[in-house]
């Protein structure tokens, strides 16, 4: 992207956020002064993923957070849908729920996601699929009430080795949130329509208190949406977004004590159908029937120790498994399998301590925590015939097994400054399954041990109450996975020695937050981040060397993102802004892994009294070029679109109807053709989204 197309989308960027401010001040005098309109603002919601609790307007990183309301308004089908509009975060891939992938400031496809650069984690659980033609997380958004997102690797310290791009942090929902007071027993019910594909969302939920101090819930959804049309009128096979979902959770507060408990969750995801074989790009029309599962259990423990400063202890064990089984397919049934199973297993434990202390005037939130991860990477394969064949040459069965620590001490000196030191140690073992081989059929491959140590700096300073400078310097290194390590051609060996990714991350940044601007309970939110990623040893396949992967060259990613809102009781403005640029160092060739500049606008009017909230949403994309990796002559270009949505949301606060939820989505109103420059498919033509749900 050139300069001048940067500066360009900048400038456009800061004029219309200051058209909405200039708005600001005219529509909040209609409001009611003693309306306090803050809690719409997303940047002044609590951030529990970044070490203490703050607001992420207080956080030394780039962060957003989606709350209940937030998803229930998106009404998206799939996790891309849910988070199109947080800056720097872009669907990859297909755009169905079982072809989608998330790429996070350049970084992350749906074709391999074996790279591991975005982490994903659901209740603390890491998830993690790869598989040829598929994306890389299969769930059902009605399952959560909060999604974290945290750009950049300096989230890697507490959430994983080699997030280099970012981590996706989900929250699934608690009986607590459905019942108040002194109630015993809360349903709600759900059901939503897509005029596009034609799909039904019927969605129920029970929460119960059946004796004192202890909570149970159970979700049950079932989505059917089926392929969608584009803004031509075509049908975009596969685009759709199907599947049952069931989530059984419970909490015990030990002794009444709702900070010290006990909890467990069972979810599962299933999908089981005939569809294309290709759920990204739809190279291929072949069939196959393929029967998806995604299955995790987790147990907790909580306790703050309340009168006790030096401990605040949460642990939890999972065990966690994504399949899918994959039977009469009609695309290359002898390379890939007549009848297969592509499965991951893991067992996962994490046990994080916060202390709280003072050394003289400085006041310290230690965080303390050990992690294990054991994995089973499976994939039997069966011709017609019966025969079977232990993985693929590239797609091999193994096994890992790996240990981190990691510290983060949250530093308050005085009122003005924060600095945040914090280091993570990952050791890891992987061992070939059966299948693997050095080199065509002879050879027993060895195991592979690694390790890295990821340490960072973050710093926060307040010059006023009101306007923060913040910035963070950190070193991560991701450790290869199975697939890079036992992954071999037909003339080319595995690779055993691939060093760790190392990536040289810097930070800069400030924030404005200001309440009561024009009027009393209104709210400003700005927050500007710049960023410059260097990666070494870069984990690159080629079919130009010895071993099928190879550390070569250096890459930079470098960008800019920029978020920013008002709200007063009636009157509500967003902007998010992003731009990534990212290039070879040696060859000066960007990657195709780059998602265009964009900018997304909310507006919306609120009429308290009645519970009725209308608004617009604007995505705008510049153009975008794709790159021969060998020749840097362009090969494709995704062109420049502007997107027009209209929402509109009732929830009338007394009377007969009082509890009743209903949300009209009018989504691409223009019916307007574009296609994404990371997704493989046109997105959905003019759709009206409608969902209507009760509590009782």
């Amino acid at each position: 992207m050139s300069l001048k197309s940067y500066r360009l989308s900048a400038v456009s960027a800061l004029a219309l956020n200051a058209l909405v401010l200039s708005a600001a001040p005219v529509l909040a005098q209609a409001a009611d002064k003693t309306g306090d309109a803050t809690t719409q603002l997303s940047l002044g919601r609590i951030v529990v993923s970044a070490g203490k609790e703050k607001i992420a307007t207080d956080t030394p990183q780039s962060v957003t957070v989606l709350d209940q309301e937030d998803l229930e308004n998106a009404q998206a089908g799939t996790v891309g849908e849910l988070l199109e509009g947080v800056a720097g975060v872009d669907a990859a891939g297909g755009v169905s729920s079982l072809g989608q992938g998330l790429n996070i400031r350049g970084m992350g496809t749906a074709l391999s996601e074996s790279d591991s650069r975005v982490v994903f984690t659901v209740d603390g659980v890491t998830k993690f699929f790869e598989g040829y033609r598929m994306g890389s997380l299969f769930t059902d958004t009605e399952l959560y009430k909060r999604v974290e997102v945290l750009r950049g690797p300096s989230s890697s310290t507490v959430y994983g080795s080699g997030a280099l791009a970012g981590t996706v942090n989900f929250t699934t929902k608690d009986a607590s949130d459905f019942l108040t007071g002194d109630d015993r027993f809360a349903v709600r019910l759900k059901g939503g329509y897509d005029s596009n594909s034609e799909g039904t969302l019927i969605s129920a939920t029970l929460a119960a208190k059946p004796v004192q101090n202890l909570d149970v819930l159970l979700v049950a959804n079932k989505r059917d949406f089926g392929n969608y049309t584009d803004g031509n009128g075509k049908i975009v096979n596969p685009s759709q977004a199907a599947g049952e979902s069931v989530l059984l959770k419970s909490r015990y507060y030990i002794g009444g004590d709702r900070h010290h408990s006990v909890w467990a969750s069972a979810q599962k995801w299933s999908d089981d159908s005939w569809q294309i074989y290709d759920q990204q790009a739809a190279f291929t029309t072949s069939q196959v029937r393929r029967k998806t599962d995604d299955t995790n259990y987790v147990i907790g423990y909580a306790n703050a120790f309340d009168g006790n400063d030096w401990l605040d202890l949460r642990a939890q064990i999972a065990f966690d498994e994504s399949k899918t089984d994959q039977s009469d397919n009609q695309f290359s049934p002898t390379a890939l399998g007549f009848t297969s199973q592509y499965s991951y297993k893991t067992v996962q434990a994490k046990m994080e301590n916060i202390s709280t202390f003072t050394t003289g005037p400085v006041e310290h939130f230690l965080t303390v925590g050990v992690q294990t991860y054991h994995q089973e990477r499976r994939n039997p394969r069966y011709s017609a015939t019966g025969s079977l064949t232990n993985g693929a040459t590239t797609h091999p069965e193994g096994d890992m097994n790996r240990v981190s620590l990691y510290m983060q001490d949250e530093i308050l000196i005085g009122e003005k400054l924060t600095l945040i030191p914090g280091i993570r140690y990952d050791k890891s073992k992987l061992k070939p399954g059966a299948g693997t081989y050095v080199v065509g059929t002879t050879g027993v491959p060895s195991s592979v041990e690694l390790d890295a140590t990821s340490p960072k700096l973050a710093v926060l300073y307040a010059v006023t109450n009101e306007v923060k400078l913040f910035g963070s310097l950190s070193h991560t290194e991701r450790l290869p996975v199975l697939d890079e390590i036992y992954t071999r051609g037909a003339a080319q060996t595995i690779s055993l020695n691939l060093k760790p990714e190392e990536s040289e991350n810097r930070e800069v940044g400030a924030s404005y937050s200001k309440r009561g601007l024009f009027s009393k309970g209104d709210g400003l939110n700005l927050k500007l981040t710049v960023f410059q990623n260097d990666i070494k040893n870069l984990v690159t396949r080629t079919s130009t060397t010895a071993s099928a992967y190879t550390n070569v060259g250096e890459a930079r990613y470098e960008g800019a993102e920029l978020e920013a809102e008002y709200a007063s009781r009636r009157v509500f403005g967003r902007a998010a802004w992003s731009t990534v640029n990212g290039y070879n160092k040696l060859t000066h060739i960007a990657f195709n892994t780059i998602p265009s500049e964009q900018l997304n606008l909310t507006a919306g009017w609120v009429f308290p009294e009645q519970g009725v909230t209308l608004g617009w949403k604007g995505d705008i994309a510049d153009k975008q070029y794709s790159y021969n990796a060998t020749t840097g002559v362009v090969s494709a270009t995704s062109k420049s679109y502007t997107v027009h949505n209209l929402f509109a949301t009732y929830r009338p606060v007394s009377g007969p109807l009082a509890g009743i939820e209903a949300r009209l989505n009018w989504d691409n109103i223009f019916d307007t053709y574009y296609q994404p420059q990371l997704s493989y498919l046109p997105a959905a033509g003019q759709t009206f989204r409608l969902s209507l749900a009760r509590t009782f």
